[in-house]
């Protein structure tokens, strides 16, 4: 058995032994896999704790760490970390492989003065690893009571006395909820896997549908896509053929449902239970993009929807490089690779920085018509955008964008000559993604 550091050569590897891991043990299907997709470009990310497992030349096994926090009450905050998912092939499962993979990992977190680790799982298991419940060590789960002893959520302190005076409430990073809110990315990304059956069996998480809450334990409860095939995120009654079957706000499902609290076990009055939807409604996937319709094909009529707008702009914030393009006086175009844009607003509006005496300014100045491309070549996917280009100088737009070290650039600062921003404004564009071009207007 040997445990080393990942390497770029075992990401897809390591991606499949993680689907395998997880495949129907929390929910129907997985997402964990995407999960480190992902995680590897987050800031959180930490490669120096991300370690695989080999037996028998074989990768086996893989764990990750994150850094993560502790908001304490008078909101200041107090560094932790966590880890996972951790990932053992199912052949090599309740064999001692997870417990060594992950006492191996600790010590080196310690080694790397890591002072506490905080995670959600299974105290059975992780008690052997030194895990206790959080709430003794007055940490407290977001989204449950302060004075709740929540059985899932675990905790270690690895440097004694690191939570002494420490009292607070750990939120889970927000990478670890990339597949919700990128359902379209993760769904293209899962494609180009090899097809597995999603089932809803026990011994996962609770299922509710994330329409109206209802609690899906079998899968004649759930609805269906518009391929026929199951839908595990929605029940029969909110879901069918692809579609929403109800076009209601949030709150008129929280009174639709409420009709039926008298028959809750236990009952619960219809006052009691609308405060308390109001509570969980929120967190459900239907009201958190409260603008997608539910159809599994979202682009309408040229337009995109909101969750695909999400996607295009989380795909332009995480790339380095924007991809410029102008017209010369022959009607060439000329593309240039420019830093990320400064500033943006929405999909519409781009601010970038450049030299004035630049040939593109000139080539803009001359001919404003120009277009944008951004493309991730891992996930295959890329969006391009026309529109026009303006060469602005005056000091409210230099200064709009002007960040610290620029003078490596522009010595004369704000007000050197050979400093202008480059604006552009997108009238239309078209999206790749899933193998499917969609052109759409802005």
């Amino acid at each position: 058995m040997n445990i080393r550091l990942e390497q770029p050569r075992d990401f897809r590897e390591v991606e499949n032994l993680t689907r395998e891991a997880f495949w129907n043990v929390y929910r129907p299907g997985c997402t964990e896999h995407f999960v480190l997709n992902r995680y590897r470009k987050n800031p959180d990310f930490m490669p120096e704790l991300d370690f695989v497992m080999e037996e028998d030349d074989r990768i086996i096994g893989h764990v990750m760490f994150s850094k993560a926090s502790i908001t304490q009450e008078n909101g200041s905050v107090w560094p932790a970390w966590t880890f996972g998912p951790i990932s053992i092939l199912p052949a090599y499962k309740r064999k001692g492989y997870g417990l060594k993979l992950l006492q191996y990992a600790i010590g080196e977190a310690r080694e790397a003065c890591v002072g506490v680790l905080c995670m959600e799982g299974n105290i059975d298991f992780y008690r052997h690893a030194g895990f206790v419940l959080a709430s003794s060590l007055k940490i407290h789960y977001h989204g449950e009571p302060k004075e709740s002893e929540v059985p899932y959520f675990l905790a270690q302190e690895l440097i004694p006395g690191y939570l002494q005076g420490i009292e607070g409430t750990y939120h889970t990073p927000k990478g670890y909820y990339v597949a919700d809110e990128y359902p379209e990315y993760f769904a293209h990304y899962e494609s180009t896997f090899p097809s597995k059956i999603k089932k809803l069996q026990s011994g996962q998480l609770p299922q509710f549908c994330q329409s109206c809450c209802m609690p899906l334990t079998k899968e004649e409860d759930c609805g269906r896509c518009s391929d026929g095939n199951i839908c595990f995120d929605y029940c029969k009654y909110c879901y069918d053929g692809g579609r929403f079957l109800h076009d209601y706000t949030m709150e008129e499902m929280i009174a639709h449902c409420s009709q039926f609290a008298g028959t809750f076990e236990p009952p619960i009055s219809k006052e009691a239970y609308i405060l308390q939807m109001r509570h969980i409604f929120p967190q459900l996937k239907r009201w958190r993009n409260p603008n997608v319709d539910g159809s599994d094909t979202q682009s309408v009529s040229g337009f995109l929807s909101a969750v695909q707008v999400a996607d295009i702009e989380h795909l332009i914030d995480t790339l380095p490089v924007a991809y410029i393009s102008s017209v010369d006086g022959e009607g060439f175009p000329w593309t240039k690779a420019m830093f990320s844009p400064r500033k943006r607003d929405g999909i519409k509006v781009f601010y970038f920085t450049t030299n004035t005496s630049s040939l593109r300014v000139a080539q803009y100045e001359a001919n404003s018509k120009a277009s944008l491309y951004f493309c991730d070549e891992r996930g295959f996917r890329g969006v391009m955008l026309r529109g026009r280009m303006e060469v602005l100088t005056d000091a409210a737009s230099k200064e709009l964008i002007w960040r610290e070290g620029d003078t490596e650039y522009y010595p004369g600062g704000l007000t050197d000559p050979d400093y202008c921003v480059l604006r552009f404004t997108a009238i239309d564009g078209r999206f790749y993604s899933d193998y499917n071009p969609r052109s759409f207007t802005v």
